[in-house]
């Protein structure tokens, strides 16, 4: 296996920069921070500077949330495209002045960043759209509420794979030899995944060893295993996985750009992830610009565009439902019926051990 991974990842560039043809609008988890939108500062303390996931998410706030707050609040924002634990880490590099006003994380980050007093708690009363918020989407420790969510599936070729896969065991289907592709678990999207797997066999948590067994048996048929999310959709679209674990918006976005590709729930259940943006504990700009941005972020038309194509995820606002294209596979139609079929994880038992499960997973995958 060790040539075959040296051979992977000797494609840096290409699976780090996860930039397909046509695609790079979706693209979330590109590792390269060099991107910013500088305007001019607000007439606080300072210009506002908000973090996006690099790709799908910066796409989406330079598009629409900074035009939508600009119209509203007359402030001009700067976005610096981060992903979720380099902006933990620039906050704790500089605590007393931040590089930002408003962070966007997972929910494993966001646990870390809350136990560090690098977020502060959102003051409800000063957001309008907040009452528009599923209950489940909603902070029990007073921090911001849920931005979007996803929800991890199994993609395949339709072209290649004319069985549709109904569980993660066809991962390690000996007629897939060469087919399958992974993705780090320095991704939220690796990390689920391994969950699941180790869930299946009667681990989780608590117990990722049944995972790391399963995993022995996957890696025979694998092909490729990328950096982050992106990466894995450039193996997919170029052909070189077949079959894949992935997020479901990712994989309803390569149909909709006429890749055969269909992804299905596996039968052990739908496992999800959620996002929130949050204030820093030392905002540059000050609360009222940064929460007035994070409320304009959960109005129904931000929340419409980023549950449309070609974005397809899951709006935390109840009255948004979820696309046609994404309803009936996940079979839901609004938040509160896909929040009845998800599972969320304990990221909080994750994080103690994360760091060891991502060095046994590359290790191993390497042997």
């Amino acid at each position: 296996m060790s040539r075959l991974f040296a051979h992977q990842f000797s494609r840096r560039t290409v699976l780090g920069a996860a930039m397909f043809a046509g695609a790079s609008l979706l693209l979330k988890s590109c590792a390269t921070d060099t991107a910013t939108d500088t305007s001019s500062p607000t007439q606080g303390g300072g210009q506002f500077v908000t973090a996006a996931f690099p790709g799908t998410t910066e796409t989406l706030t330079r598009e629409k949330i900074v035009p939508e707050f600009t119209e509203a609040t007359g402030t001009q924002a700067s976005i610096v495209p981060l992903l979720a634990f380099e902006q933990v880490a620039r906050l704790k590099a500089s605590a007393t002045n931040p590089p930002f006003d408003v962070v966007l994380l997972d929910d494993g980050q966001t646990n870390i960043a809350i136990s560090e007093g690098l977020i502060q708690k959102f003051p409800a009363d000063a957001s309008e759209n907040i009452k528009n918020i599923e209950s489940a989407f909603l902070s029990p420790e007073g921090f911001a509420p849920i931005f979007y969510a996803q929800g991890v599936v199994l993609a395949y070729n339709t072209e290649r794979i004319q069985t549709p896969p109904t569980s993660w065991e066809a991962l390690s289907n000996s007629n897939l030899a060469g087919s399958a592709g992974l993705v780090s678990m320095n991704s939220v999207l690796g990390t689920s995944f391994m969950v699941e797997l180790a869930r299946t066999r009667g681990g989780g948590e608590s117990n990722i060893e049944p995972a790391f067994a399963m995993l022995k048996e996957i890696l025979p048929n694998v092909n490729g295993v990328a950096a982050n999310p992106g990466a894995l959709l450039t193996l997919f679209q170029q052909g070189e996985v077949d079959i894949a674990p992935m997020w479901h918006n990712d994989a309803a976005y390569l149909k909709t750009r006429g890749i055969p590709i269909e992804w299905t729930v596996p039968e052990s259940g739908l496992v999800g992830a959620r996002y929130s943006m949050n204030v820093v504990s030392n905002p540059r700009s000050g609360l009222d610009v940064a929460v007035s941005y994070i409320d304009v972020a959960l109005s129904d038309e931000v929340q419409s565009y980023l549950a449309s194509s070609p974005y397809f995820y899951v709006p935390a606002n109840r009255n948004v439902q979820l696309a046609p294209e994404i309803a009936e596979q996940l079979q839901a139609n609004t938040l509160s019926e896909f929040m009845q079929r998800v599972s969320i994880l304990d990221w909080k038992t994750i994080n103690t051990q994360r760091s060891a499960w991502i060095e046994r997973f590359n290790r191993e995958v390497q042997a």
